[in-house]
């Protein structure tokens, strides 16, 4: 069991790398897009960007079911784990948050500092809702996880399942 869970660390470690060489990846074509913008010039990396964000959106929910298991089995490396995931999960969100208000709703940087009544309202409010939708399908999707979840049978096991779902909670709180 102990080596099972041990193999689960080692593949969280690789495959967190790569995530967050995924997410680098993204912000640094993101913000080559922003000065593009900025200079009044078109976007060129958007579809590219999206992808990038969409694959380790991806390696993320992955990356949180190891870390499940790993939890689940009280591996002793089981939070550092999930704090190591779930910084690639606020980066991504972040980044997601600057490609939604920057470059998705097509305005340079400084119109973000406009006043509310004149910016271009109906670009932002798509970018916007593109981005509450991912929001959106995120809360579902751990809904959805947290209501098919098995709870045990024996006391250590719920308690193991009861810090899970806490943890959760208190992420979707910070957030």
């Amino acid at each position: 069991r102990l080596e099972r869970l041990q193999r689960i660390v080692s593949k969280l470690q690789m495959e967190s790398g790569l995530c967050e060489e995924q997410l680098n990846q993204a912000d640094t074509l993101l913000q080559s897009d922003i000065r593009l913008l900025n200079a009044g010039k078109p976007p060129q990396k958007a579809a590219e960007i999206e992808r990038d964000l969409d694959k380790a959106d991806a390696m993320i929910r992955l990356l949180f079911n190891d870390v499940q298991t790993l939890k689940d089995g009280r591996h002793p490396q089981g939070e550092q784990m999930y704090r190591r995931v779930y910084r690639l999960h606020e980066r991504l969100v972040a980044i997601r948050t600057e490609y939604n208000l920057r470059l998705k709703s097509g305005t340079p940087t400084a119109a973000v500092t406009v006043p509310l009544g004149q910016r271009p309202r109906q670009e932002l409010d798509e970018a916007t809702l593109r981005y509450l939708q991912d929001l959106l399908a995120w809360v579902e999707e751990n809904q959805r996880r947290l209501g098919a979840a098995e709870w045990g049978v024996d006391l250590p096991t719920v308690e193991s399942h009861l810090g899970s779902h806490r943890g959760l909670h208190h992420s979707i709180e910070e957030f």
